[in-house]
């Protein structure tokens, strides 16, 4: 009796292991990053989950169809692919599971109203130091760039980091891109390094220049947030792989139908594995020796 409970315990659980799961993706816009994150979505995925994409065209305004479709199918979960397709269904307040990847800062929006976890573009600051510091061993004080309104515990997390090996943190906090000229003078000869955290994007080429420019002429090793600066002259960046990021998310939505996990139960994650991007004409110009299995793993730009 017990050997034949035991069979039709296992047979329930293949069965469920088996059942179809439907997932509807939505994503923020039709573009290629996206797109190369659904495609690493889809090379994770199970035989048994079924997509449903949609795209939102650029605007969240643009979901309330998509919401009500969501609401009347009540997929199993559903996928938001970028910042606009979160935003759209956390403001709709629907009730299906929800899983994010490709959205940057997720701490900047109010996620309490809806059962959700995700990977986030940003990668651990653990990580960037690591790197920032493995290539630059005799830095002892650390210039760190984000705006002023970056939550709290961002800095503090960095200092502690950086107190524990034995470095100074010298925050050049920011209200605006305008400031960073004058503030980044007011510091640049007394650190060893610079790191700009995801918090504190720079759209402005002319402000990228002048950092590019400030920190090549004072041998400061600049630590950029992704690859396009690197290409416009910031030495070094540890960049999310937007197909990486997919497929990290499709093992997390794994994870939570084989476990039967809810979505909010789960913290959101960084983004692993990033690309190590240098720019080795910046490189000679510093004059930094960088270690050999780091430029073994890098990927290099001229």
């Amino acid at each position: 009796m017990l050997t034949a409970l035991a069979i039709i315990g296992l047979c329930d659980k293949s069965a469920y292991a088996q059942k179809a799961q439907k997932i509807f993706v939505v994503k923020s816009k039709d573009i290629s990053s996206y797109n190369q994150a659904i495609d690493g979505f889809k090379q994770q995925s199970s035989p048994e989950w079924n997509l449903n994409e949609y795209d939102l065209g650029g605007t969240a305004k643009n979901g309330s169809d998509l919401i009500q479709q969501i609401n009347q199918t009540r997929p199993d979960l559903v996928l938001a692919v970028g910042a606009k397709a979160l935003v759209a269904l956390n403001q709709a307040k629907i009730k299906q599971p929800v899983v994010f990847c490709m959205a940057m800062k997720p701490s900047s929006y109010d996620l309490q109203e809806i059962n959700v976890t995700g990977i986030s573009l940003t990668i651990s600051p653990d990580e960037q130091f690591n790197i920032l510091t493995s290539l630059s061993p005799k830095v002892k004080r650390a210039g760190v760039l984000l705006w002023k309104t970056a939550p709290p515990e961002l800095l503090q997390t960095v200092v502690e980091l950086a107190r524990n090996q034995q470095v100074e943190i010298v925050p050049i906090e920011l209200e605006g891109e305008k400031e960073i000229p004058q503030k980044l003078r007011a510091v640049i000869g007394k650190i060893d390094a610079l790191w700009m955290l995801d918090d504190a994007y720079i759209h402005s080429k002319e402000t990228l220049d002048f950092v590019v420019a400030m920190t090549v002429k004072n041998n400061v090793p600049f630590m950029a947030i992704s690859e396009v600066f690197v290409r416009e002259g910031a030495m070094i960046s540890l960049s999310p792989s937007y197909f990486d990021n997919g497929k990290q998310t499709a093992k997390l939505v794994r994870k939570i139908f084989e476990q039967n996990l809810q979505p909010k139960d789960i913290p959101i994650s960084y983004h692993e594995n990033p690309d190590l991007v240098i720019n080795t004409s910046t490189v000679r110009k510093i004059g930094v020796n960088i270690p050999l299995d780091i430029l073994d793993k890098a990927k290099p730009l001229n």
